[in-house]
């Protein structure tokens, strides 16, 4: 796929796949069931090219939202599911994690079992919107889960801990941690609804 034809300059950060995102799929085809997935609707934030979006509609996820601030983003996530027949499964939301979350089509929180976020820390900004954001999804379900991914050298991720302790109000927000994927036995931490995952891009393959 060539950017070019989209007639406008290409973003870096909408259309580069970061470690995160390949650990986020990584993730979801290691602990995450084919059946279990069959009844799940998934959500990534600040999509990107929608690689965990992408891979969760392979996997057999019955819906999946993928959503970006980044028209481009949205385009190319469209775009791909569409060449891999995902159309009818995966559908695109503009979605700012930085705005106010609204129940009208303006900014509007999807409804999903699973939420992604990976590697939205970029600004301190955005790491205390997705705070926000992922605080009203713990709120307002009691079903779903959040999985979050970050660099260790993303230094807003930090900005995303403090504010999740001080605005977490369930018994678990002052032991929230960033650990390393084979530290989160998902399978057996069903019950936790907040898992954050930490990882070193180094460590990352892209085979």
């Amino acid at each position: 796929m060539d950017l070019e034809d989209y007639g406008q300059p290409a973003n870096f950060l909408a259309s580069q796949v970061w470690p995160s995102a390949r650990v986020a799929a990584i993730a979801m085809e290691q602990q995450l069931s084919a059946k279990a997935l069959s009844s799940m609707t998934v959500c990534e934030f600040g999509c990107g090219p929608g690689l965990p979006s992408l891979t969760a509609a392979k996997l057999g996820a019955q819906n999946v939202v993928a959503t970006d601030l980044d028209p481009l983003a949205l385009e190319l996530v469209q775009k791909a599911s569409e060449e891999q027949g995902f159309q009818h499964v995966l559908q695109t939301q503009r979605f700012d994690l930085t705005g106010d979350v609204l129940d009208d089509n303006k900014n509007r929180l999807p409804e999903a079992d699973l939420y992604l976020l990976s590697d939205v820390f970029e600004s301190k900004q955005v790491a205390l919107g997705a705070a926000r954001v992922t605080c009203q999804i713990l709120h307002k379900s009691q079903n779903a889960r959040i999985w979050v991914f970050a660099q260790s050298d993303r230094a807003c991720r930090e900005d995303y801990l403090e504010a999740m302790r001080k605005q977490h109000q369930d018994k678990e927000g002052s032991r929230l941690e960033w650990l390393p994927m084979d530290q989160h036995d998902i399978r057996q931490q069903s019950t936790s609804k907040l898992l954050l995952f930490d990882l070193d891009e180094t460590t990352v393959a892209y085979g």
